[in-house]
This record gives structure tokens, C-alpha cells and sequence, in this order.
């Protein structure tokens, strides 16, 4: 039994952390009921305060917690704020009522479109679960590092998205797209921590065979190739391209780059520019194999490309989107669609799987490691990596 409860309270944080993310839902009833959040001020300090106090109860969480990591108070203010954005999704879509109408009315406009949707159900689900998961590991001194560098690099992706796309599109300026400040410097704030925190590796003296006797890597290498063609095709069809194809291609094939929301043009172009630069470092680290930033890099890469893609090949079908721009139903035009976009989807998540799990030639992720012995009964122990949490 004591063996048992030993278990349990390894994710009695995480369990706290999530009761007090659902009470979000209270606040924003309850704000909704008052009926106080008539202006974009009101929401504005709303949103400010709510922030503050979630911060404060969560520095009061981990108080007796030696040398917690940061990261731990940015996963609890953020997931509470998750089931804020679940509410709004499920709001929008019309499952619930009454809830949060107000935050999208006075507040951020563009969510209610089919990307901002969409973005608000990527949040409430795999962000929520991703926090949840950086609190269990790091109470069980596990390696929480690919977890964090996952979740930056898809939050950021959403951030480069959402942020642009709201300031361009079509919808009115309110003051509470500031309250989006946190979640734009906070996630870089971490990923440059995590990546700093690289465990020390030294510099690999193994001959490695040719690209052309690895067949993986060389599957990889074509695919990165093929990604950066597609990349800057699509980008400069979505900027107007005069060639015939990329006329046919926005028409007929991906129409829901013209929603005049902007979301999905600024998704486009963030691939044509960011994405294409990581394909081509990508490419130079398969052809010289020996490059231990690999492994982050690519887990901060499958976090966005799963994220970006996701949202935008949902959002092409979503009933948001006005049908002039609306993915069509059945033909080949659509079989193209979801194979290019589901490509660009799956390949980055088995590449990072790939890169993680070859610690010579890309790098290891990895920061604590832990080692479980039962010997009469249960007993631990604990194999600390490169740095102590504890």
C-alpha cells in the first residue's frame, strides 16, 4: 500500500493542476452571468487579473518543491487558460452556451473564425495534455525536455499564425490581443532554456557509412528536397504567382488559402520562409551526419508542422470556412490535397522519432535518466543525468 500511494503522489500535482485548470470554466461563467464584460477594457482587466491570480496559485503550488524549473509555472498559468480556449472552441461550434460568448465578442473577433477555431481545440486538448505531462515527468525524474521542446515549437507555430493573422485580416482591433504577450515570449524564453540545456555531448569520431548506404536518412533527405519545392510553390501561389499552375492550384486545389481571414496566407508563408530554412539545415545534417542539435531542433519542428498542419487542413473543411474557399468534398483535387498536406504532417513526426533515438549523428535529448530495481519488495533507484531537478 505504501508502495502504491508513493505511485500517487507522483501525479498528485498534475491531478491539482488540472482540477484547477476546470475552474476556469467557472470564472467564465460566472463573468457571463454578471453580465460586467460589455467592453474590450472590461475583458481586458479580466483577463489581466485572472492571469495574475492563476500565476499566484500557482507559485503556491510548488512552494515546497526544490528547485522547480520554471517551466512548471508556465505549464499550470497555461493550462488553465487551455480550457478557456476549449470553452471558446466548443462555444463557437455550438455544443455549449452561455459560457464565453462575451471573450470572442469583445475580446478576440478572430477566433471565430474556422482557423481561430480550431487553434482554440489544438490548445484545450494537446497543449493541456502536453503540460500535464511536463508536471508528471518531472516528479517522477523523468526527462521532460522533448515534451517542452515539442510544446514550443507547436505554441510558437500558432503564435506566428494567429498573431499576424489577427493584426492583417479582417477583424476589428481589440485590446485583449495583448493578453497574447505571454504566449508568444514565454515559449521562447523556454525553448532557448531548453536548448541551452543540451546535455553536454562529446564531438562523434565514428565513420559514417555514405548517404546512399542509408536508406532512412536518404528517404528523409528526399523528403526534405521535395518539402522545400513544395514550400516555396505554395508560398508564392498564395502571393499571386502569374504561372498558369499556380493559378489552378489556389482555385482548384487549396482555395482556403484566399479566406480572406488571413490565417491560413500567414500559415503558407511562415512554411515558405521558417520552414524552408529548417529543411535545408535539415538536409546539411543528413548529408554530414555528426550534428547533435538534430534531435531538438527536429522535435521543436514536429511540434509546429503538427500544429500548423492540423489547423489548416481542418480548417479547410470546417463549416466556419465560406464555401467559395471551402475544401470540396470528393475528387481528385482532394485526394491530392490530403496526401501533400498529411505527407507534411507525418513525415516530420517519424523523423523526429528517428533523429531522438540516434544519439550519434543527431544528438541526445535526453537530460535525466531513471532506472527502476525491485528487490524485495519495491525500492528505486535513481540514475541522475547530466543536472539534478531536485
Amino acid at each position: 500500500m505504501a508502495y502504491l500511494r508513493s505511485k500517487a503522489l507522483k501525479i498528485k500535482h498534475a491531478v491539482i493542476v488540472a482540477i484547477m485548470s476546470f475552474s476556469s470554466w467557472l470564472v467564465s461563467y460566472a463573468l457571463s452571468y454578471l453580465g460586467i464584460m460589455k467592453d474590450q477594457f472590461a475583458v481586458f482587466t479580466a483577463g489581466v487579473i485572472c492571469l495574475s491570480v492563476v500565476a499566484a496559485c500557482s507559485a503556491m503550488l510548488f512552494s515546497g518543491v526544490k528547485k522547480v524549473d520554471p517551466l512548471l509555472y508556465v505549464a499550470t498559468v497555461f493550462s488553465w487558460t487551455c480550457m478557456i480556449d476549449l470553452g471558446i472552441a466548443l462555444e463557437l461550434d455550438g455544443y455549449i452556451a452561455n459560457f464565453i460568448g462575451y471573450y470572442f465578442a469583445e475580446g478576440e473577433p478572430y477566433l471565430q473564425t474556422a482557423h481561430g477555431t480550431l487553434i482554440n481545440y489544438w490548445d484545450g486538448t494537446v497543449h493541456f495534455a502536453l503540460y500535464l505531462a511536463i508536471i508528471v515527468l518531472f516528479f517522477n525524474r523523468l526527462s521532460y525536455r522533448e515534451v517542452g521542446l515539442y510544446w514550443a515549437g507547436s505554441i510558437l507555430n500558432s503564435m506566428i499564425v494567429l498573431l499576424p493573422g489577427a493584426v492583417t485580416g479582417n477583424h476589428p482591433f481589440k485590446l485583449s490581443i495583448f493578453l497574447n504577450t505571454p504566449y508568444l515570449l514565454l515559449p521562447i524564453l523556454a525553448a532557448v532554456k531548453l536548448l541551452h540545456e543540451r546535455p553536454p555531448q562529446a564531438r562523434s569520431f565514428l565513420q559514417f557509412s555514405s548517404i546512399w548506404k542509408r536508406p532512412v536518412d536518404l528517404f528523409f533527405l528526399f523528403y526534405f528536397g521535395v518539402a522545400i519545392c513544395f514550400f516555396l510553390y505554395r508560398a508564392l501561389a498564395a502571393l499571386g504567382g502569374n504561372f498558369s499552375s499556380m493559378k489552378i492550384y489556389v482555385k482548384e486545389y487549396e482555395p482556403y488559402i484566399q479566406d480572406p481571414s488571413n490565417f491560413a496566407f500567414v500559415q503558407i508563408m511562415a512554411y515558405g520562409y521558417l520552414f524552408v530554412a529548417y529543411s535545408a539545415f535539415s538536409m546539411y545534417g543528413l548529408l554530414c551526419p555528426g550534428q547533435h542539435w538534430m534531435a531538438d531542433w527536429s522535435l521543436i519542428h514536429a511540434g509546429a508542422i503538427a500544429q500548423g498542419q492540423v489547423t489548416y487542413m481542418l480548417g479547410a473543411c470546417h463549416h466556419r470556412t465560406n464555401m467559395m474557399y471551402h475544401l470540396d468534398s470528393k475528387g481528385f483535387e482532394v485526394k491530392i490535397f490530403y496526401i501533400m498536406n498529411l505527407g507534411l504532417l507525418l513525415v516530420p513526426q517519424l523523423f523526429a522519432i528517428w533523429c531522438c533515438r540516434d544519439v550519434e549523428k543527431f544528438g541526445r535529448s535526453q537530460t535525466v535518466y531513471r532506472y527502476e530495481v525491485e528487490q524485495n519488495g519495491p525500492s528505486t533507484q535513481e540514475i541522475i543525468g547530466t543536472k539534478k531537478r531536485f
